[in-house]
Parts: structure tokens; C-alpha cells; sequence
């Protein structure tokens, strides 16, 4: 196994250089430790500290998000190292997410443990992402997924784990900013003696950056619990509609009048049931719905539209039994899934899927193998085996390393779809990788760095391709592609400062098509320098300055510096938040201008 990390010095110290210059009005260091905090990582099977995990795991706690004056996930998850985010447009409007290089079809989102992912295509994965205001914490897996979640985690999956209030609270914000930007939230948790209810009701829109980029977005979610004399159950509704123009995001930029409506809904309910001590099983029961319109001319939409709806039912039941011989993880998930499409057709399919995994630990030592099997209806049987092992070096630090099969079937769209620039491909096969992982991780009182190298080496890889002498987009399969690269995350907590710094490599090896030109398999992010410092001026006054640095494979490259000031005096919090303070003229994804620099100020009362 062969692993390569290169990194341009000349190129990174002089975008290092200017932050560090940006960072020079707010920075006075003075020694004193701030303990940083222990957060258990929820799973579907053995729950584990972060310190514990033998796989390559970030979490982004409430706090963290607070600090930063992120407004929203994306920003949040765009610091992250070995995360990619491709936006067209401001916020979160529409954005695909690649982990490792991975394609945004390859990335599995979960809400409290709901898979949340879409058959028809992920590039409407993060459509079902909640208000940051109910986020307590954001678990990031990287690397092969498959074993731990199954289907769509091929290439990472991120659990997003929402908050339950402690005591009753009434929330307003009213935000406005550039582009007429306007924001208006109301959210508040009654608390009963044996039931906990929190309810939040948001809208945001703006006239956009530029012709027809204009964007109306509400998001509601609901959360219940109750304590019965039994086991707790709890209760999960989020809906988010969004509508926005979108000029140039999807066919040719060109195509300045497209249009897209988009919904995505999640009811669950789950409970936790302690037999014993050391036996816990968790059932939950759920339903996903998803709905695209899309129209090429937003003022005719006889001339082209697309209508698709995507339904998910599903439950499963996850159980942790802990014994003499170590932990036993034992799961089982059954799912119904279909579509309804103007253009895609009308198609099912059954999932049948389960787990098995045993920890051993011995002094230092955790060895975790373990095995999925899923069956789909319309595709195949799948068999991923995988383990995980860790050595604890010492109480601060841990080595680990794992390995493990993954795989993904095609999304409707990739089978089925067909316009006048893409065709589908219902003769696709699965994807298939190996993805193995070496890390390093260190943890100290005020500071904590972690060191990984990965590769995968995938087979039959999904992408869209134009042949030779085809003027169409066509969904192929690559024969392979051999990815490895390396991160490096370090946080450090002084005093009232808190620095954060995370560098990734990629390195995609690609055999197959040297034909053919890709639209997403070559063209990954080869590094990606993020740092934020955060700044506690006194109890009320708390500064946050980042810069990002991104480079494709194909050499194109960009720096983003973002601010953000907040002020806090009793039930009342003031925030400013300053985007692409440089000025800087960049694009993520097909060629979508970015904003400007614009500004968001926001007041939130309690």
C-alpha cells in the first residue's frame, strides 16, 4: 500500500502568510489551559468516546458552532478537513458534499440516526439539513461507512444530532444583510414533568446575487420526548421547502432562466429500551419523502419540467449487548423505497439489511471486526466485511488503523434519467471500493491533533462522461480509481483564544478514461487549507476570522476570508457576519459565480 502526500510550500506559506497577517489585529496569548470536552459519538451500534473511536471521526459540538458565527451548516461543515462543499449560490440554497473525494452520491446524512438519504439522486442530500439553532452536535465519519450504515455511506457519513432542550425557552431572530437578505425564526421548548416538546419555524430568502439567483426558503422542525414508566420514546418532523432561481446552476451556464423547487420531510419515532445493564435495543420507525421540480424556463414551464417524488419507509432495531467476552453489536433494517417521475418512471425496491460486529479489548489493545449484508429487490446481495483496530499509546494518545468493504447501487437518476445534455445508464453496475485507513490522534488539555492516510481503491465508479464524438453527458462506469491521500487537524485552546487548523491531500489515481472527459471523478479538491481563530474579548464580545484555500486537480484554486463578530448582554445576542471579505472572484461547482462580499447582521432574543 503505497501512500503519497505532497504539498505545494511556496503556494500554502503565502496564503498561510496572510492570515496569519489578518489575524494579527486580535491575537494576545496568554497562558492558561481550557479543558477541552469529552463527546460520546452516538452510533447504531456500540457508542464510543472520540477518544476510543478507531476510525477517523469529528464532531462539532453547539459550542463550536456558536463560536465560529457559522449561519449556517454549510459553513460549518466547509472548515472541516477532507470535506468538499460545491454551492451554487449564497448559503445553503443548494450545495453537494464530497468526503475524501468521493462523489456527493457517496456521502449518507443522518438526522438523530435517520438515514435521510435520497434514491433519486444525493445531490439532494442536504436539502433535509435542520436550522443550526437546533444542532447540538455534527459526528463526521470518514472513510468506508458501509459496514456501520449501509447503503450511500461509501465514502463517509455525517449524523447530525439535534438538541433537547433542558428547561422552557421562547427564541426570536430577525436578520437581514446584502442582497436583501431577510431572516425571520421563532423557537421555543415547553418543558412537562414527564415530556419535552421543542418546536422551530424559520424563513429565509433573499433577491439574490446576481440575475435570477433569488431564493425563498421555510424550514419547520418538531421534537418530542416523553418519559414513560416503560423506556423513553421520542418523537422527529422536519420539513424544509425551498425555492430558488437558479441561473446557470444546472445545463449550461448559458441557461440563465432554470428554476427548481425542492421538499424534504422526515418523520420518526425511536426509543431506547434497557433490558440490562449490559443490554440496550434500539427500535426506530420512520418515513422520508422527497420532491424536485425542476424547469428549465422559470416564466414557461411547458417549454421543460421535471417532476420527480421519492418515498422511504423503513424501521430498524439496533441492539449493544455488553458481556465477559467484550461487545456484541447485532442489527436489522427493512425499507420500502420508490419514485414517481415525469421523466425517471415509476419504480420500487425492498431493503433488507443487517450487521454484525464484536469489540475485543485487551490492555492496550481494541480489536472491533464485524460484516454487513443488504439486499436490494431490483439490484443484488451485497457482503462488506471490515475491522477496526486501535492501541492505546498512552492515556492522551492513540494509534489506529482499519479496513473494509463498501459499496453503492446507482440512484434512479444515474439509471434513468435523460435530457438534451445527460443520459442515464440502466446497465450500470454497483460501485465496490477498499478503503483502509492509518491514523494517529493526541489529546491534551488545551490542544489536540489527530494525523490519518487513507486510500481507496474503487471499482465500477459511477461518473458522467462525454465520449467521443457525443455531445451528452452519459453515466458510466470507471473502471478504477485509486484515491490516497492524508489530514492533519490541530485545535488548540489558550486562554481567550482558540485556533483551528486542518489540512487535507488527495491524490486520484483514474484508469479507464483517458478518452473521455469527466464531469466529477477527476476534478477533486487536491488540498485544502482551512484555519478560523476564535477570539473571547470579555463576557459579551466573542470574534471569530477564518480563510480557506482550496485547489482542484486541474490547478484551479481560490482563498475565501470569512469574519464574524457577536455580542452578548443578558437575553440578548447581536451577531455580525462578513462573507468573502477579500473580495475573491471563485467558483465551486459548474461554473456558478460565488457572492461577493456580503454581510449578514442578525438579533436574537430569549
Amino acid at each position: 500500500m503505497r501512500f503519497r502526500i505532497v504539498v505545494c510550500k511556496q503556494m500554502l506559506f503565502k496564503r498561510f502568510a496572510l492570515f496569519i497577517f489578518l489575524l494579527g489585529f486580535q491575537f494576545h496569548i496568554t497562558a492558561q489551559e481550557t479543558v477541552l470536552d469529552e463527546v460520546v459519538v452516538s452510533s447504531p451500534r456500540i457508542e464510543l468516546s472520540v477518544d476510543q473511536q478507531s476510525r477517523s471521526v469529528t464532531t462539532i459540538t453547539a459550542k463550536d458552532i456558536e463560536e465560529s458565527g457559522a449561519t449556517t451548516l454549510i459553513d460549518v461543515l466547509s472548515d472541516v478537513a477532507g470535506i468538499e462543499l460545491r454551492s451554487r449560490g449564497a448559503q445553503d440554497v443548494q450545495s453537494d458534499i464530497y468526503i475524501r473525494g468521493g462523489g456527493f452520491d457517496q456521502v449518507l446524512l443522518l438526522i438523530d440516526g435517520f438515514k435521510v438519504d435520497n434514491p433519486q439522486t444525493g445531490h439532494h442530500t442536504l436539502n433535509a439539513i435542520i436550522p443550526i439553532e437546533m444542532i447540538e452536535r455534527v459526528e463526521i465519519l470518514k472513510g468506508a461507512a458501509g459496514r456501520v450504515y449501509g447503503q450511500n455511506a461509501f465514502s463517509g457519513a455525517i449524523n447530525i444530532v439535534t438538541k433537547k432542550s433542558p428547561a422552557e425557552s421562547l427564541n426570536v431572530v430577525l436578520g437581514g444583510g446584502s442582497l436583501d437578505y431577510q431572516k425571520a425564526a421563532l423557537f421555543g421548548t415547553d418543558q412537562r414533568e414527564s415530556s419535552n416538546h421543542t418546536v422551530y419555524l424559520e424563513r429565509v430568502s433573499s433577491d439574490g446575487y446576481r440575475y435570477n439567483t433569488d431564493y425563498d426558503n421555510q424550514n419547520y422542525f418538531w421534537k418530542s420526548s416523553w418519559e414513560t414508566n416503560q423506556e423513553p420514546i421520542e418523537l422527529l418532523a422536519s420539513f424544509n421547502n425551498r425555492r430558488f432561481g437558479a441561473n446557470g446552476f444546472y445545463a449550461k451556464p448559458e441557461n440563465t432562466e432554470q428554476y427548481e423547487a425542492t421538499q424534504s420531510s422526515l418523520l420518526g419515532v425511536s426509543t431506547s429500551i434497557q433490558r440490562s445493564p449490559s443490554l440496550r435495543i434500539q427500535p426506530k420507525i420512520y418515513w422520508k419523502r422527497g420532491q424536485d421540480e425542476y424547469i428549465f424556463i422559470r416564466s414557461n414551464p411547458s417549454v421543460y419540467r421535471n417532476l420527480h417524488i421519492t418515498n422511504k419507509l423503513g424501521g430498524e432495531v439496533n441492539t449493544t449487548w455488553e458481556h465477559k467476552l467484550g461487545t456484541t453489536g447485532i442489527g436489522f433494517e427493512l425499507a420500502r423505497v420508490s419514485i414517481q417521475s415525469n421523466n425517471l418512471g415509476e419504480h420500487a425496491r425492498t431493503l433488507v439489511h443487517g450487521y454484525f460486529e464484536h469489540r475485543f479489548e485487551s490492555n492496550r489493545w481494541d480489536i472491533t471486526p464485524g460484516f454487513s449484508v443488504s439486499h436490494y429487490s431490483d439490484q443484488d446481495t451485497f457482503f462488506y466485511p471490515g475491522i477496526d483496530v486501535g492501541f492505546q499509546v498512552s492515556g492522551n494518545s492513540r494509534l489506529f488503523f482499519n479496513s473494509g468493504y463498501t459499496y453503492r447501487i446507482p440512484t434512479y437518476t444515474d439509471l434513468y434519467y435523460s435530457d438534451s445534455s445527460t443520459l442515464g445508464n440502466e446497465f450500470l453496475l454497483p460501485e465496490k471500493a477498499l478503503s483502509t485507513e492509518l491514523g494517529f490522534r493526541h489529546r491534551q488539555n488545551n490542544w489536540k491533533l489527530s494525523l490519518t492516510l487513507f486510500q481507496r481503491d474503487a471499482k465500477n465508479y459511477i461518473d458522467y462522461v462525454v465520449l467521443a464524438g457525443d455531445e451528452r453527458w452519459q453515466a458510466t462506469n470507471i473502471d478504477q480509481i485509486l484515491s490516497h491521500g492524508g489530514e492533519l487537524d490541530v485545535v488548540v485552546n489558550i486562554s481567550r483564544h482558540k485556533f483551528a487548523m486542518g489540512y487535507a491531500y488527495l491524490k486520484d489515481d483514474v484508469d479507464g478514461i483517458s478518452s473521455e472527459l469527466s464531469l466529477y471523478a477527476i476534478n477533486s479538491r487536491k488540498h485544502h487549507l482551512s484555519t478560523r481563530w476564535t477570539l473571547k474579548w470579555s463576557s459579551s464580545v466573542t470574534s471569530s476570522l477564518s480563510y480557506r484555500y482550496a485547489e482542484q486537480d486541474s490547478g484551479y484554486n481560490y482563498n475565501v476570508v470569512d469574519a464574524n463578530m457577536a455580542y452578548v448582554k443578558g437575553r440578548i445576542k447581536l451577531s455580525l457576519s462578513v462573507h468573502n471579505i477579500l473580495n475573491a472572484d471563485y467558483t465551486e461547482q459548474s461554473l456558478v459565480p460565488m457572492p461577493k462580499r456580503h454581510f449578514i447582521l442578525s438579533l436574537r432574543y430569549q
